[in-house]
């Protein structure tokens, strides 16, 4: 059987599993990272207002064949009588000074 190797991103960096895994075939290796996704945002959810969960799956010689991304973003009523196109100050604070 194929071995692949699954690297999960739930928001503090990417973890990788020691072993490479194995799975029939592609499928079923992009279909347990799809599973892995929800799995991570399902345990870290609820728990603020936006969170980032990603994966990426590789064959045996370490090249990317799947990737996936979840981006969580969630509007209180204050937030929604603001408006959706106000500025959040912790997104500005991560993305550093402009030019």
């Amino acid at each position: 059987m194929p071995k692949f190797n699954i690297i999960t991103d739930a928001g503090n960096g990417p973890e990788g599993i020691d072993e490479p895994v194995e799975f029939p075939d592609i499928k079923a290796a992009t279909d347990d990272a799809q599973i892995a996704l929800a799995e991570m945002a399902r345990d870290k959810l609820p728990n603020g207002k936006r969170a980032d969960f990603g994966v990426k799956v590789a064959d045996e010689t370490g090249k990317d064949i799947y990737q996936a991304d979840l981006h969580f973003e969630a509007r209180t009523e204050d937030d929604l009588e603001v408006g959706s196109d106000a500025p959040d100050p912790a997104a500005e604070l991560a993305r550093g000074p402009r030019d």
